[in-house]
């Protein structure tokens, strides 16, 4: 997209903040890395303006609502407090009581499709549905499973604000009161032939309640065949909600894989819109259940290798805090495509993303990919 929606392509921006040119990235953040990690106070204003205007487009809420008197919604980092008929910051629900407990519980915005096996997931190389990894128990098949599918559950709804969202379009179509999905019409999706269910977006967290119910009735109706559940996600759910989704994928063979954005809280604030602490604590509580099922591995991490912004460094202390938690916990490093707000980026360079490797490596963990090697100039 360009024109009035988002920036024309250029390949270098002056820093509203120190003045600097930058040359390895566009403007479309308005702040270089160095002024967002040591002058935040400076670079908040602006980092806020570009988040607010990315979401007036699409009428969310530009910021967190937390009115003095209202119903709380406790289903992640945010904990929404809304007055009457006041969308969440993700858009789903509304403050009332009828809202919170029907929308993103008892139906859904999604849209699914069924992908053939092997598919572009960011755990194929480790997963059972890609390597035959954890067979019989997990995998029906000793190496890929060629003819089988896998049911992608796109949730249309995300509680973060990433400006490079390769999803982004869903906002456009996002219609409280609209088409909503009940488990009952989702359930005929679930054919003998679907091996695995992956729960992607926007995020599964605004709809958690949702995909949890929707994967015990799906596991009852494929008792005794292998069905695995799988998630992709920011990992910003409230901590009550991790028991419930680990439960699900550890007896299933399934994945849970988080996208860890950034290190620095600033740097992840300004390309999500919100700070990285409750993530990177949910991530070391789900690594906590990581024993107990080896193969296939339960927990997949992924950094996108965005130019200027998330390099060896972010991967440095990125890597060394998952190694802290367990060396052998997957890592995937992925080459950046411009998208969304941060269209007039450069793709991620070949030397950048060597470097992250090695980065992630020396940092002490045993098994990381660089994937996306289509997109590196």
């Amino acid at each position: 997209m360009s024109g009035s929606w988002f920036h024309q392509k250029s390949r270098h921006f002056q820093c509203a903040v120190c003045r600097r040119l930058v040359t390895d990235a566009g403007p479309g953040l308005g702040v270089c890395p160095e002024c967002l990690r040591s002058r935040w106070d400076e670079a908040e204003p602006v980092v806020e303006t570009i988040h607010r205007r990315s979401r007036e487009r699409f009428d969310l809420p530009p910021r967190v609502p937390r009115v003095p008197v209202g119903v709380e919604c406790a289903l992640c980092l945010h904990r929404c407090r809304m007055e009457p008929r006041q969308k969440g910051y993700c858009g789903i629900r509304q403050g009332g009581e009828e809202s919170l407990r029907r929308d993103g519980r008892h139906r859904a915005l999604l849209s699914y499709y069924h992908d053939p096996i092997p598919t572009n997931c960011v755990a194929d190389w480790v997963c059972a549905a890609g390597t035959g990894s954890g067979y019989p128990a997990y995998s029906r098949e000793r190496g890929p499973e060629v003819g089988c599918y896998n049911l992608a559950v796109f949730f249309e709804a995300c509680n973060f604000n990433c400006l490079y969202c390769q999803n982004w379009s869903f906002k456009k179509s996002a219609r409280p009161g609209g088409t909503w999905t009940v488990v009952e019409d989702l359930l005929p999706a679930v054919t003998d032939r679907t091996s695995c269910i992956c729960y992607f977006g926007g995020d599964p967290v605004p709809q958690l309640p949702f995909a949890i119910r929707f994967s015990r009735r799906a596991l009852e109706k494929r008792s005794g065949s292998v069905l695995r559940i799988c998630w992709e996600t920011n990992g910003s759910l409230h901590p009550a909600w991790i028991k419930p989704m680990v439960d699900l994928s550890l007896r299933s063979g399934g994945c849970i894989k988080v996208d860890l954005k950034a290190w620095d809280p600033h740097v992840h604030k300004a390309l999500c819109g919100c700070g990285n602490r409750q993530v990177l604590e949910n991530f070391a509580r789900i690594a906590g259940f990581v024993p107990l099922r080896r193969d296939p591995p339960l927990l997949v991490a992924s950094t996108l290798l965005v130019p200027g912004y998330v390099g060896e460094e972010e991967i440095f202390h990125l890597a060394r805090f998952i190694a802290s938690l367990d060396p052998h916990i997957p890592y995937a490093l992925l080459g950046f495509a411009p998208q969304f707000y941060l269209n007039d980026f450069p793709t991620t360079s070949r030397s950048q993303a060597e470097a992250c490797l090695e980065a992630a490596q020396k940092a002490g963990l045993k098994r990381v990919r660089l994937a996306n090697r289509h997109l590196l100039h």
